[in-house]
């Protein structure tokens, strides 16, 4: 059982006036066991993809990247290839651009594309569906509430890196570089179902 970063006492307060006693309930297991990701596909064959060419464009920024994580404690490092689980899924890493001209690392939890066998093809689509306030419901909150109130936009950072990955869903969403196999203990982005899992946390904290 590994420990998350996020504090169950706290997040129980939180809950204790929402309406939803499914939340209610999902919300300390998740802090304490970590998420499972809704995964319905084998589990029972180590898959390595080759990671993207785009990667040795700048092979420096993506093993700083990965050195930054394992001293986070937010990575499964395991030490060979015999100590991988039997359901261990390397995606492949990548590299894309960001809209101030740097890079950013990826990874690609749909490969092989178009493919079922793929980590988010293995996820049932209705498991990620989440609908989010757009500006028309913001424009009727301030009609509705706009007296003596403020309106406030709050954006976290690495936002779904917050919550803790169950044990036995982590090896499906790992990766391999430079002979090193990993795989994180923390929700990733690229996954069909992180922005609903977060947004768990996102409603109970707004």
């Amino acid at each position: 059982m590994l420990p998350g970063q996020l504090r169950n006492d706290r997040w129980t307060m939180l809950t204790q006036a929402y309406s939803d006693q499914t939340v209610i309930t999902a919300i300390p297991c998740i802090c304490t066991f970590g998420t499972r990701i809704g995964y319905k596909g084998h589990r029972d064959t180590i898959t390595i993809y080759p990671n993207q060419s785009t990667v040795m464009t700048d092979s420096e920024l993506v093993a700083a990247d990965i050195l930054l994580e394992v001293s986070k404690n937010r990575l499964q490092v395991y030490n060979h290839s015999q100590s991988l689980p039997s359901h261990y899924t390397a995606s492949p890493l990548g590299l894309t651009d960001k809209a101030h001209g740097s890079n950013r690392r990826i990874h690609h939890l749909s490969y092989p594309v178009g493919d079922m066998t793929s980590i988010n093809a293995g996820i049932p689509e209705r498991y990620g569906t989440i609908q989010y306030s757009g500006i028309r419901d913001a424009i009727q909150a301030v009609q509705r509430y706009s007296k003596d109130r403020v309106l406030i936009k709050r954006d976290f950072e690495s936002a779904s890196h917050h919550i803790p990955l169950s044990p036995s869903d982590s090896p499906l969403l790992a990766f391999h570089w430079d002979n090193q196999f990993a795989s994180p203990r923390f929700l990733p982005f690229g996954l069909r179902t992180a922005p609903y899992l977060f947004g768990i946390f996102a409603e109970v904290f707004h």
